[in-house]
């Protein structure tokens, strides 16, 4: 399969990709979060408008930086894959860059073709061409699949984050767990 890059259209794609993205946080979610149904969850997160907003804005702002790919992907005869996002951040005074695959999303009928291994092999090359000392992508502890592929690529963890939930959804103090 041949895969076809292009930059995401803020107008066109804006629906595409914050589709995706809402399901890329549920995969992501934390186990109690994720008791929500994708329906529910996903009913949630779109109400929440500043929110999505401001997702979609530091999208674009992000895209505004030349180094940035933010990128629809399609194969030949145009149907979409999936779509690509990845940023760069820079410490000068310690001469450090490092990529950050923010997103990968491939569509389910795609999916087990190595089409996410060629997007993080060209996500790579993309960063080794922008001076980037270290790539880094993240994802949900529950995640295995995820997990699985970034293991396979080469990626280690770098650090651990952890939560603690104090209240349940209706409000009322968290069971303890053991």
């Amino acid at each position: 399969m041949h895969l076809i890059h292009r930059n995401i259209d803020f107008e066109k794609d804006r629906e595409y990709v914050l589709e995706r993205h809402c399901r890329i946080n549920y995969a992501c979610e934390s186990p109690w979060k994720r008791e929500m149904s994708y329906p529910d969850y996903r009913s949630e997160w779109f109400s929440l408008t500043s929110q999505v907003s401001g997702f979609y804005g530091y999208l674009e702002r992000t895209a505004q930086d030349n180094r940035t790919v933010a990128e629809i992907i399609e194969e030949e005869h145009g149907r979409t894959v999936g779509y690509l996002w990845m940023t760069f951040c820079e410490d000068k005074e310690m001469d450090f860059r490092f990529a950050e695959i923010e997103e990968v999303y491939i569509e389910e009928e795609f999916r087990r073709q190595g089409a996410a291994a060629r997007l993080y092999e060209y996500a790579e090359a993309k960063a080794r061409r922008s001076g980037a000392n270290v790539i880094r992508a993240g994802t949900g502890i529950c995640n295995t699949a995820s997990i699985k592929l970034h293991e396979k690529l080469g990626f280690a963890p770098y650090r651990y984050e952890f939560e603690k939930l104090l209240m349940s959804q209706n409000g009322k103090a968290a069971h303890q767990q053991s």
